[in-house]
């Protein structure tokens, strides 16, 4: 299939696609460009204050006194010495604006998962676009080369107007004098301009060739991502190190890393590339030099001739050489450009996705007694891109400050349901309510504050304790402390010498906490109290221990939560005796309500036949 980025685009596509990533940047940093522009200005008209100081030496030897010639030489050293100073200074600032750029720029993605609707997170088009994403950035620098193609660019043409600026008096001194002969030096300039632009397009075909189709994309991602991961040690880390070595992994981890690179097609892959590239580079260097050639040679004639004088020899000659490089250098970076912003299109596409969620205006209702029903009416779910109904013809009807369990087999409906309840997403049929008004009329992030969650893949920061229970740099610490010791933490937190200004894990602070998994959900058990929304749920978090330490824990939960409105989900039915209500999932539907001395008496039901399959293992727990 052929890749997209060697389809042929028209021009005023690329002009577009360039536009758009340049005023990324520009939204970014107003004053950037601006003042790349200084910088190069300053850059590019050193090297000429130099060529016209070393043609006044040269023609002033004769007519003007030593003094004079040290003083104007002076003077213009110090000049050059004060504008490199300047440009370097504004160069500097700008290097760490652009490393800033490139991180809130990587970023952007980030931040579009967050505000997108978590539904669309997992769907083929997210997925799709994310793989557009990875393989369109996988030769590239980022962002990072759109700014060095830009500067280089600027350069450039900085470099043209100068070149024509200081060798345009000589020229017109050389035409007043001799009209063929400006003619001729003409048709050398157009000539060898076609030479370098030519040879410059060769040079791209054949690195293109060996870029999109000397190795092709599965064997790039196989050969040269793999490596690489290898080599900057992403491949072997903490968390995986243990398994590699417990089940002496190293082979096969060796085999997708280094073992490729002994591959023969790999080596066949890479030795054509080396000679296409080979060709390309001597060709881009004969133009080179073909240029510079030739630009003496006519400059050599001129002065043989007599038309001009030695100093305006040098000059015109330095003049016409930067020229000709530039405009050929030029080219090849605005090809470059534009297939470093076609790169981006993807990026751009993921952007600039809407949600489809219907985003609500009302305000939820503050309400200090908590006194927040829910009822689901009639609600049916299926997943994106799935026929199957994940849940179906679902109704309940949540009692302020019950105690409720939900529990059934894996795939029986139980987090389809907790995710509708946070609307993380829509049923596609029925509604639920809140005190009999529609969810999907409030506000989402009011209606968020109303629910704490710990679910089953829930995640810590490698930030501060504190931090992790409060998700805030802004907290109560008292109230952090008792929100762990609530949940079962105490006993370790007397033994961290920093309390709760401790980090989780190493990867900010040497010093850094190794906890268990269920100091783990303890922790987060904490962090759903502190928040002090007046709904707790726990979507089996302690699917990891076993049934006793879970009892143990949802116990202790329930203890801590006091009046609040608490839905414990989880597969043992003996976890979640000590709840009031207990409702049966089953293949995504309803199919038993009751306490548990109700439900365990109809031996016909889906809850007596879960309960004696598990009895047994909670027999074996408790000897």
């Amino acid at each position: 299939m052929e890749s997209d980025l060697t389809k042929k685009l028209p021009i005023r596509e690329h002009i577009k696609n360039i536009k758009k990533i340049l005023n990324v940047i520009y939204q970014m940093n107003h004053a950037y460009f601006f003042l790349a522009s200084i910088v190069h200005m300053i850059n590019v008209g050193i090297p000429y204050l130099g060529l016209i100081l070393s043609a006044y030496i040269l023609d002033s030897f004769t007519i003007k006194g030593y003094q004079e010639i040290m003083i104007v030489t002076v003077a213009v050293t110090v000049g050059i010495f004060i504008l490199s100073f300047i440009a370097s200074t504004i160069w500097n600032h700008l290097e760490v604006e652009r490393e800033r750029m490139y991180w809130i720029y990587t970023s952007m993605t980030q931040e579009k998962m967050l505000i997108l609707d978590f539904s669309r997170i997992n769907s083929p088009e997210v997925r799709d676009i994310q793989t557009k994403i990875d393989r369109d950035m996988n030769w590239g620098a980022g962002l990072n080369s759109v700014f060095w193609q830009f500067n280089h660019i600027l350069y450039q043409i900085l470099n043209i107007l100068f070149a024509v600026f200081v060798g345009m008096p000589v020229f017109t001194q050389i035409v007043v004098s001799n009209q063929w002969q400006a003619g001729l030096i003409l048709l050398i300039i157009i000539l060898l301009a076609i030479i370098g632009m030519k040879g410059r397009a060769y040079f791209v075909k054949i690195h293109e060739k060996f870029l999109y189709t000397t190795i092709k994309e599965e064997e790039k991602e196989e050969m040269f991502c793999c490596c690489w991961e290898f080599a900057r040690g992403d491949g072997f880390n903490y968390k995986n190190g243990k398994d590699i070595r417990i089940y002496e992994g190293y082979d096969l981890m060796k085999r997708w890393t280094v073992d490729v690179l002994f591959y023969k097609k790999f080596r066949k892959s890479i030795w054509s590339g080396a000679v296409g590239l080979a060709g390309a580079a001597f060709c881009y260097s004969s133009v080179q030099g073909i240029l510079e050639g030739g630009a003496y040679l006519t400059i050599a004639v001129l002065a043989l001739l007599g038309t001009v004088s030695l100093g305006n020899v040098v000059k015109f000659a330095g003049c016409l050489k930067n020229l000709m490089s530039a405009i050929v250098s030029l080219i090849g970076s605005l090809e470059d450009l534009a297939v470093t912003a076609r790169r981006h299109i993807s990026t751009f596409e993921f952007l600039a996705l809407e949600n489809e969620m219907y985003a609500g205006k009302l305000p939820v209702e503050k309400r200090s007694d908590n006194q927040y029903q829910i009822e689901f009416h009639n609600v049916s779910f299926r997943y994106p891109g799935t026929e199957q109904y994940a849940l179906k013809n679902f109704s309940m009807k949540l009692k302020i400050g019950e105690k409720l369990a939900i529990v059934g087999m894996n795939g029986s409906g139980k987090t389809t349901m907790i995710k509708l309840l946070c609307r993380l997403y829509d049923p596609q049929e029925g509604e639920i309510l809140l005190n009999n008004v529609d969810i999907r009329k409030f506000k989402q992030e009011e209606y968020n504050r109303l629910f704490s969650i710990v679910f089953q893949d829930f995640k810590l920061f490698p930030f501060k304790l504190a931090e992790n229970v409060a998700v805030s740099k802004q907290y109560d610490i008292q109230e952090v402390k008792n929100c762990l010791i609530g949940a079962g933490f105490s006993e370790r937190l007397k033994e961290l010498k920093y309390g709760i200004d401790s980090y989780l894990y190493k990867d900010y602070d040497e010093d850094g906490l190794e906890i268990s998994g269920g100091e783990e959900q303890k922790i987060a058990i904490a962090r759903a109290v502190y928040k002090e929304a007046p709904f707790i749920l726990l979507d089996e978090p302690t699917a990891a221990l076993d049934p006793l330490s879970e009892y143990e824990i949802y116990t202790n939960f329930d203890k801590i939560i006091g009046t609040k409105t608490a839905i414990y989900i989880s597969h043992r039915l003996s976890s979640c005796r000590f709840c009031e209500k207990i409702a049966v999932f089953h293949k995504g539907e309803l199919v038993q309500f009751g306490n548990h001395k109700e439900l365990v008496k109809d031996t016909k039901g889906k809850y007596y036949e879960m309960w004696q399959a598990q009895a047994q293992y909670y027999q074996m727990e408790a000897k």
